[in-house]
């Protein structure tokens, strides 16, 4: 089967967040069972990569840039929607985020059936109306996010959680550190700075994900130094080093359209049990592996958990051994997920050419 996964967002490498990160290894994975994959996405203009390469396309009077890095065709314009058809024709274009609707508008232009990959929440500012809707159908990351579809439209998308390679991820744990990935607003780095700032004795390290501007990089460096505590580390291709060193990956997101949380499941490949907020799909994925609390609990409530479970070994080695056998549960075993995929893309496909 030949799939465009499809973008109104900047792809790998400019931008290295959960949607990015599950459809590069779902590349992976169905190119190794023979299939024909490639990505169009957004070319930004916010680093480097994106500045030379929108000169490159200036100086040659191309309207696009194509790239094979990561070991598949990426397709980056700065209007990916008007270049549908410069992609090699899809039996399916796999329609991510960004504006979805128009994306996937161009391809039924051309004729090519889309399936619309819900990965946040921004179908509740679509219309009303499914029968309206470009799509042929939908795929959910979450049992929370296909209720929340379901309960707009009245339509029950197929659930297809993130795909994961326990081998990217699984380490011996010998860390001492509480790992908080992705310091940034939304994900809840103001609560999860005074958890550290009362945990005086445990150490912490920040990890960078999502860019962050110059000011809000020094505010974080400032934090960091006041406490003590903090470590600030660069984001990293190989999630293991950051893994073998935790002990407890804390979750404390604010963001209502965390639909999954990448890093949960990640981390309990290696058996790290997870404190998380309640927000969106993260008690799915957190499950019987970690302690869930309520995203706005006081941050007291916060730390005396983080420090409990810090120094309690039994109940430590309870949620550890939880989390190695949630991480272990059928739903995220990559062949039997490639194999739902490409039987819901293979229905689409026939239903679009009856």
């Amino acid at each position: 089967m030949n799939i465009a996964f499809v973008s109104g967002n900047p792809h790998m490498p400019q931008v290295v967040g959960g949607v990015e990160v599950n459809t590069h290894a779902l590349a992976q994975e169905l190119l190794r069972r023979g299939n024909d994959v490639c990505v169009l996405a957004k070319l930004s203009l916010r680093n480097r990569f994106g500045v030379w390469r929108a000169a490159r396309i200036a100086v040659s009077g191309h309207k696009l840039w194509i790239d094979r890095d990561l070991g598949y065709p990426v397709f980056r314009a700065r209007q990916p929607a008007h270049h549908t058809g410069a992609l090699p024709r899809p039996n399916v274009a796999v329609v991510q985020n960004g504006p979805m609707l128009d994306l996937a508008a161009e391809f039924a232009r051309i004729a090519v059936p889309s399936v619309a990959y819900l990965h946040g929440l921004g179908f509740e500012t679509w219309p009303d109306q499914p029968a309206g809707l470009p799509f042929r159908g939908y795929i959910a990351n979450s049992q929370f996010t296909a209720e929340r579809f379901h309960r707009r439209f009245g339509l029950q998308p197929t659930v297809l959680p993130p795909i994961f390679r326990r081998a990217d991820y699984a380490t011996a744990v010998n860390g001492p550190m509480v790992t908080f990935i992705n310091p940034v607003a939304v994900k809840g780095v103001d609560l999860a700075l005074r958890i550290a700032d009362l945990c005086p004795h445990i150490p912490f390290a920040f990890v960078l994900g999502w860019p962050l501007g110059l000011g809000e990089k020094a505010r974080l460096r400032r934090a960091a130094a006041r406490l003590g505590n903090v470590e600030l580390r660069d984001r990293t291709t190989d999630m293991r080093t950051i893994y073998r060193e935790t002990r407890i990956l804390l979750v404390p997101s604010q963001w209502e359209d965390e639909t999954w949380g990448r890093v949960v499941t990640e981390a309990q490949f290696s058996g790290i049990p997870v404190i998380t907020s309640d927000r969106g799909g993260l008690p799915e994925s957190v499950g019987p592996g970690g302690i869930v609390l309520p995203y706005n609990a006081p941050p007291a409530i916060w730390a005396d958990t983080v420090a409990t479970l810090w120094s309690n070994p039994d109940h430590y080695e309870q949620l550890s051994k939880a989390a190695l056998q949630h991480a272990a549960r059928d739903d995220l075993d990559p062949d039997r997920q490639i194999a739902k995929l490409i039987e819901t893309l293979s229905q689409l496909t026939a239903s679009s050419s009856d």
